[in-house]
């Protein structure tokens, strides 16, 4: 009843000063106070119950109207408005996940939103932005969808992400994987959370996944997009904006395309172009507030090692996950966007910062991500980079969750790297077990005539390619792909004729 009677005391107080607008949010909060403040003594254990948001309306002696935004905090049933003394005299005790998102939030964004105001037609443009961009990479194909996989990180979601907003907005983290090779991930201003095929792959354990997901929504939660786009000093024009980003999007979906398309075999097209690093990702991060400075980031760190404690996971998670990215662009050489902007802490500096990054590889989870790994692997065989390829498939091999693609995708690798009778016979070996794996995978029909050819048998591979004609026939009257079959009669029919006049040939030559 106390409670009740102190709020409305509070509101008629407020409304002495032309008060138009109140709002409060519940919020459970224990704190510690490191310094004397408002008559709190050092040391003392304070409990936030509520945040109160005023809009205060100012009359002058000119009737003259302004308007001020003020948040409050109410501690031990006393009202203390939110400053920067405040925040950096309270240790906060963060026993769950939303303990976490209000008290950063405490720290972090009222305060600027009492500077700037909720800045509304900002905000909805920035979202409207986000939206756009998300609509053409799912028209223009760079959406990877797995139901499995969006349901397991959605599930790591909703342990991490906040329930609820302090400062209100009205957006819950979605997911969207992007099907692209680059190292990246973010949440856009409507809260979408995008990640890519590329960085999944990277990673080895659902701890290095929490702490990658922990730091992309904590640049969320503390607004830092909305920061960052206050202190532009200047902005390209909207429409000019998005008429140069939608070539840029144009070329990676033609490229993606021409990779995918018509029972894509490894080496008919190279997903090289199919890269959001590059000038699309730096225009989209810019334009969007999301190219973070080094303090941005390096809240985001704490944040997610502090979710990492929380959550009981290993705090040294991030660590392990930003020295896999390390080695990743060493290895290839990569000029990512993400982790190499002149704004990015150095990846060496972060990971040493942030503990020892030796994890051990988490089996359960690198066999959850099996499919983006077969992804990554058919990638990076398309760019030429045969070894990593190689070593990726063998993942999924160990873990014994490897597909029919894996094994066909590893002959061809050993194809790519070496020509030893060695090689040769276990690059067949693969092609075998792939059609064990699967016996209606036809592109292990077609890899099997291509090893004993490379074996140089070319009477079995006569008699397979009079097989895989029949197959093909087969699948032409149940309807497949009328192109894909017609193409791939002729071929077998081509190659029949070229195998039978290299035998002739072979048979004229009368030796010495």
């Amino acid at each position: 009843m106390r409670k009740v009677f102190l709020i409305i005391i509070f509101i008629f107080s407020l409304s002495r000063i032309h008060a138009q607008h109140v709002q409060i949010y519940g919020t459970d909060l224990s704190a510690t106070l490191l310094k004397k403040y408002e008559g709190l003594e050092k040391d003392s254990l304070i409990k936030i119950s509520e945040i109160i948001f005023e809009k205060k309306q100012n009359v002058d002696a000119y009737q003259n109207t302004t308007y001020e935004d003020m948040y409050y905090i109410r501690t031990n049933e006393k009202l203390i408005p939110i400053t920067g003394k405040l925040k950096e005299r309270l240790a906060f005790e963060c026993k769950t996940p939303q303990d976490i998102w209000d008290s950063e939030v405490i720290k972090h964004v009222l305060l600027p939103l009492q500077k700037k105001g909720l800045q509304k037609e900002l905000r909805l443009e920035r979202e409207q932005d986000a939206l756009d961009y998300i609509d053409r990479l799912k028209s223009n194909g760079l959406v990877y969808k797995d139901p499995y996989l969006e349901n397991y990180i959605y599930g790591l979601i909703a342990r991490t992400a906040p329930t609820h907003y302090i400062d209100k907005r009205p957006y819950r983290v979605n997911l969207l994987i992007v099907d692209d090779s680059s190292l990246n991930a973010g949440v856009y201003p409507n809260g979408t959370l995008i990640i890519t095929t590329g960085l999944l792959s990277c990673l080895h354990s659902e701890d290095e996944l929490i702490a990658i997901l922990s730091h992309e929504i904590a640049h969320f939660v503390l607004d830092h997009q909305i920061q960052n786009v206050n202190k532009a000093i200047s902005r390209k024009n909207r429409a000019a904006f998005w008429a140069t980003l939608a070539t840029g999007v144009t070329a990676v979906a033609e490229g993606v395309a021409a990779a995918n398309g018509n029972y894509s075999t490894p080496g008919l097209a190279t997903l090289g172009v199919a890269t959001l690093s590059g000038a699309i990702a730096s225009e989209v991060i810019d334009w969007l507030g999301m190219k973070y400075n080094h303090k941005q980031e390096n809240e985001a760190d704490a944040i997610a090692k502090n979710m990492l404690a929380i959550l009981q996971r290993d705090t040294n998670a991030l660590s392990s996950a930003l020295n896999h990215i390390q080695q990743t662009i060493n290895e290839e050489g990569l000029d990512d966007i993400y982790f190499d902007s002149f704004t990015h802490p150095a990846l060496i500096e972060r990971i040493h910062k942030l503990g020892d990054p030796q994890t051990l590889p988490d089996n359960d989870f690198e066999r959850k991500i099996s499919f983006i790994i077969t992804n990554a692997a058919h990638k990076k065989y398309d760019s030429g980079r045969f070894t990593q390829a190689i070593d990726l498939v063998s993942q999924n091999m160990e873990n014994h969750v490897a597909t029919s693609e894996d094994y066909i995708l590893k002959a061809y690798c050993l194809f790519a790297l070496y020509n030893s009778a060695q090689s040769n016979e276990e690059a067949l070996s693969l092609i075998h077990s792939a059609k064990a794996v699967d016996p209606t995978n036809i592109e292990a029909y077609k890899a099997e005539i291509v090893a004993y050819l490379r074996l140089d048998d070319k009477n079995t591979a006569l008699r397979l390619l009079q097989e895989y004609e029949s197959i093909l026939a087969d699948m032409q009257q149940s309807n497949h792909s009328s192109y894909f079959i017609d193409t791939e009669i002729s071929w077998c029919r081509n190659m029949q004729i070229k195998l039978n006049g290299m035998q002739v040939q072979q048979a004229t030559i009368q030796p010495y």
